[in-house]
């Protein structure tokens, strides 16, 4: 089956928004793969890497957001060192971007607040665990506690969780973009600032 050619294929200035449609349906659509980036950060030990929900993606200020548990050793990372790079890659599209950017974390502020009262019980279950992320078990264990263990949490029980809620909010200042096509794969570098972007073809 021959691949159809996207107008991007061979104009660089329409890149930008392809990337920037990509990561806003991540946000809104559970289905898009763009919704699960891996997330690197720097570590003492080295780059650590994970996958993380794409919780916002924001073009007019080249911000993307994820939330995250205060107590994560993302949050030591950052503090180190906040330079944060994410990769993404759709499957049917045959598009990876790789992204670098700048790290903020957001606690206990009115970003945090108004984020919280969107977010449902089911994902604020996830903030109740009585330990930090990463916590040595002698048994297996969700961390959360044994009353909420298979069951809902009544929302007014949930609040506690605010506690350990906290969200990563990257300033992104460069992507590169990767498109696979049989008669010939396409890569461009852009960078971004807040005063506009300018992208470069590179050989794939």
């Amino acid at each position: 089956m021959t691949q159809v050619e996207p107008g991007f294929y061979n104009n660089k200035d329409l890149i930008l928004d392809e990337i920037w449609a990509l990561l806003t349906q991540g946000v809104k659509d559970r289905n898009e793969d763009f919704r699960l980036p891996v997330v690197v950060l720097n570590s003492t030990n080295g780059p650590d890497a994970r996958i993380v929900v794409l919780r916002g993606a924001f073009k007019d200020k080249n911000i993307l957001r994820f939330h995250t548990d205060i107590r994560s050793d993302k949050i030591e990372f950052i503090k180190k060192n906040n330079q944060i790079y994410f990769l993404f890659y759709n499957k049917d599209k045959k598009i990876q971007v790789r992204a670098t950017g700048t790290a903020t974390i957001h606690y206990k502020d009115n970003l945090t607040a108004e984020a919280w009262k969107k977010t449902q019980v089911i994902s604020r279950k996830c903030y109740l665990a009585t330990n930090p992320p990463g916590t040595i078990s002698k048994n297996p264990s969700s961390g959360i506690p044994e009353q909420y263990e298979g069951k809902n949490v009544p929302i007014e029980e949930s609040e506690i969780g605010y506690e350990n809620f906290s969200i990563i909010e990257s300033k992104i200042h460069s992507f590169e973009w990767l498109y696979l096509a049989s008669k010939g794969h396409r890569r461009a570098k852009i960078e971004v600032t807040d005063e506009g972007s300018k992208a470069y073809w590179v050989t794939p």
